[in-house]
C-alpha cells in the first residue's frame, strides 16, 4: 500500500484550491482550480483480498436473510396451525350446543373466550331438547391427542413396550 508522502507531511494543513496562470488566445491570464488530493495505491493482491472478503461478507448477510426468513415462515405457521385448531374446537363446541347437548363448562367458556360471536351465535340458535346428551370436553381430547403424537415423536414405540423389560439373547 502506498500513501502520497508530501500529504502526509502536511497532515493538519487544510486542504486549499490553487489556480495556475494560463494564458489564452488573446494573451489573458485564465484562472483554472485545480485541487490537492490524496492518492491510495493498492497491489492487485491486496486488492483480491478486499474482494474476497466483501464477498464473504455478502455471502453472509444473505444467509442471514434467508435464515430469519425461513424462521419468521415457521412461526407464521406454527401460529396458524394453532389458531385453526382453536377455531375446528369452537366449531364442534358450538355444533353441540346448538343442538341441544350439554357441553362442560370448561368448553363453553373456552367458545366464549376465543369465539364470543360463536358463543353468541350457538346460544340463540339452541334447539332444546328432551334428552339431551351429555360430551366430554373437547379441550381433554386434544390435550390427550397432543400427549400421545409427543410420546410417539419423543422416541417411545410399541416394539418397546411390547418387551416388558426383558432382554435379548445374543
Amino acid at each position: 500500500m502506498e500513501i502520497n508522502a508530501a500529504r502526509r507531511a502536511r497532515r493538519n494543513e487544510p486542504v486549499t484550491r490553487q489556480t495556475e496562470g494560463r494564458k489564452d488566445a488573446g494573451g489573458r491570464t485564465k484562472a483554472r482550480p485545480t485541487y490537492q488530493e490524496d492518492r491510495l495505491a493498492l497491489s492487485q493482491q491486496a486488492l483480491r483480498m478486499l474482494e474476497e472478503q466483501n464477498r464473504k461478507a455478502r455471502e453472509e448477510r444473505e444467509r442471514r436473510r434467508l435464515e430469519q426468513e425461513k424462521n419468521a415462515g415457521k412461526s407464521e405457521l406454527d401460529a396458524v396451525t394453532k389458531a385453526l385448531k382453536a377455531m375446528q374446537r369452537c366449531q364442534k363446541i358450538a355444533a353441540r350446543i346448538i343442538a341441544g347437548d350439554k357441553v362442560p363448562p370448561e368448553d363453553e367458556k373456552y367458545l366464549m373466550d376465543n369465539d364470543p360471536q360463536g358463543y353468541q351465535l350457538a346460544m340463540s340458535m339452541r334447539k332444546p331438547k328432551k334428552d339431551p346428551k351429555e360430551w366430554e370436553s373437547v379441550l381433554e381430547d386434544e390435550e390427550e391427542r397432543m400427549s400421545s403424537e409427543s410420546r410417539e415423536s419423543s422416541g417411545e414405540s410399541a416394539d418397546s413396550a411390547e418387551s416388558g423389560g426383558e432382554t435379548a439373547e445374543v
